[in-house]
């Protein structure tokens, strides 16, 4: 049992130097002894027999008015009590802690689990609050059950950002210990980690579908076959595994997986997708295997060499695969009847009309570098890759009226594009090659190549976990905070001590009035 905590008012002074102002104490006391009261004039006989004793009176200090004196020097002990500066304060009340709970938290069947938590927290004075912008109150109901997200919705799919609400919540309840309970998703922690206080305490919840399969891609590489790639998380990382499965007669079809709930397969205009038997959201399209041509002339053999291999490379990444069709440029009619979704034309030669006409319609096409170039010495950092660094050795401009993709250090473009309808030309101002740049040789090529060729793809909803020890800021852990005094609020009595002595000083000049009254009468 809790001892109650007891709550003293204190009185303290932000003048104590003026604690000599009490020597004026000693003012009216002395006016007092020396403007004595004279005596009455009594006619006697003879003096003989009185001198001695009247000697003996004048020598003896007598207090008389004792309430004229006290007045005098209440009035002058407030005036000085005025000078020190006193002011009256309470303690504050200790700060009430506040459990924050997300949406995701409170709907996870792990959030019984917390209740003797929460709970517990409750008892000591803890406000319970929804982890949202503006950190609305939960009334004490919420906290006993799970509690569904509003539209049904996923968690994934929500995309609060938890890095910045919780340096909000830090600021928004100064001085008070907070305790965060999470989801950890991986897709609410974008951006950087923010400098948190140590009294903020933050405990993730695992997500409800952690353990369980979900469907990454689909892909139909033949006209009898179906691809599943099915994916599961765990703390170690993500693993995929791929199932096949025999392409239906009909449309639509239920599938059956493993692990997985009831799927459709349907059609969905010139395409197909799969989505769960019972939701009408998260459609996974089905893909085909990307079509790649490689149109060259003999300056480009060399290049041809390296681009191919990391095509080949990349190959494995892509749900259905890819097929490469590689042909001289002198024999593009080839290429042109094949449906591609990407050309390479690895030449100095003008793209065929037949080629030229097919990029409106969705073909995308990447030019290298035309002529002999220049000479360059520039460094090239990637968005998507943090570490990826490419060195170019030569160069060429960029045409007229295209976008920049990738751009060097010196903000000039290195990859442009031009959009023409469902179409695009890319024009990459280097070339495969040792001579002209690093990308043959340091080994990022396929990762590269693959966040271009593939940059259509879908978006997959975010199933990865933060690490709880990602939630540790970096670097040697701080010293716990040692509490500093709690913030009172103090009065000034100053104010009053002078309405005071005004009231006591008028008191005293109407007594001191009155006796000299008494005295003339």
């Amino acid at each position: 049992m809790s001892s109650a905590t007891i709550l003293l008012p204190l009185l303290f002074f932000a003048n104590p130097a003026a604690l000599w102002a009490l020597l004026g104490l000693l003012v009216p006391l002395a006016i007092h002894l020396w403007n004595r009261r004279p005596g009455r004039v009594v006619p006697v006989g003879a003096l003989r027999w009185l001198t001695a004793g009247a000697n003996r009176r004048m020598r003896r200090l007598h207090l008389t008015q004792w309430p004229l004196l006290l007045l005098r020097l209440t009035v002058v002990a407030v005036l000085a009590a005025a000078l020190l500066g006193p002011r009256w304060q309470r303690p504050a009340r200790p700060a009430r802690p506040q459990v924050l709970v997300s949406p995701e938290a409170l709907a996870s069947p792990s959030w019984p689990l917390l209740r003797s938590t929460v709970d517990s927290l409750r008892r000591r004075g803890a406000e319970l609050r929804l982890f949202a912008p503006g950190f609305p109150r939960l009334a004490d109901s919420v906290a006993s059950q799970p509690q569904p997200l509003a539209n049904n919705s996923d968690s994934s799919t929500i995309t609060a950002w938890f890095w910045p609400l919780a340096a909000e919540a830090a600021d928004s309840f100064p001085s008070q210990p907070l305790y965060l309970f999470t989801s950890a998703s991986l897709a609410h922690f974008a951006g950087s980690r923010p400098a948190l206080p140590p009294r903020l305490r933050w405990q993730l919840l695992p997500l409800d579908s952690a353990t369980r399969p979900w469907l990454q891609a689909a892909a139909r590489p033949t006209a009898d076959s179906l691809w599943l790639t099915i994916g599961r998380t765990d703390a170690s990382g993500i693993t995929f595994r791929r199932r096949r499965l025999a392409w239906p007669q009909q449309l639509p079809q239920l599938l059956t997986v493993p692990g997985l709930p009831p799927l459709q397969l349907r059609a969905r205009g010139a395409g197909f997708v799969i989505q769960p038997a019972d939701s009408t959201t998260a459609a996974v399209p089905v893909v085909r295997p990307l079509r790649i041509g490689i149109g060259y002339d003999s300056t480009r053999r060399a290049d041809v060499r390296y681009v191919r291999a990391a095509l080949r490379a990349a190959a494995p990444a892509l749900p259905a695969g890819l097929l490469l069709r590689m042909h001289p440029a002198a024999r593009a009619e080839i290429l042109a009847a094949d449906s591609l979704d990407w050309l390479l034309w690895l030449t100095d030669a003008p793209l065929p009309a037949a080629l030229n006409r097919q990029v409106p319609n969705g073909l995308r096409v990447l030019h290298d570098a035309p002529g002999p170039g220049r000479t360059a010495a520039a460094t090239v950092a990637f968005h998507d890759f943090q570490d990826a660094t490419t060195r170019l050795l030569r160069r060429s401009n960029a045409p007229a009226g295209t976008t920049p993709c990738w751009t060097d250090a010196t903000n000039q473009p290195v990859l442009s594009e031009q959009r023409r309808g469902r179409g695009a030309d890319f024009y990459l101002c280097t070339r495969f090659h040792p001579q002209w740049s690093t990308l043959p040789d340091d080994g990022q090529l396929p990762a590269l190549l693959l966040s271009l060729l593939d940059s259509v793809a879908p978006a997959r909803p975010e199933v990865r976990s933060l690490d709880a020890r990602q939630l540790r800021a970096s670097g040697p852990t701080p010293p716990p905070a040692t509490p500093g005094p709690a913030r009172r609020a103090s009065r000034d009595l100053r104010p009053w001590l002078a309405l005071a002595a005004g009231l006591l000083f008028g008191l005293e000049r109407v007594l001191a009035s009155r006796r000299l009254s008494r005295a003339a009468a």
